[in-house]
């Protein structure tokens, strides 16, 4: 006895709908990139930076060299 020949449902047959939203927000480094420059102007070390803004000193490096 042989089984019956079943096609196979594969996802492009099967309908759905998806919301795709478009957020582009900044990130941090990016927001406070200006911010961190001009306290590195002034002599503030990275250490002092990440402090006094509340951030790690990974957020003050990567701000720093994205000029």
């Amino acid at each position: 006895m042989r089984t019956r020949w079943v096609p196979i449902r594969t996802l492009s047959l099967i309908p759905m709908k998806i919301k795709i939203t478009i957020e582009q927000t900044k990130p941090l480094y990016k927001k406070l990139a200006f911010r961190i420059r001009e306290l590195k102007a002034l002599g503030m070390t990275q250490d002092q930076i990440a402090k006094k803004l509340n951030v790690s000193i990974k957020t003050t490096k990567k701000s720093l060299n994205c000029i």
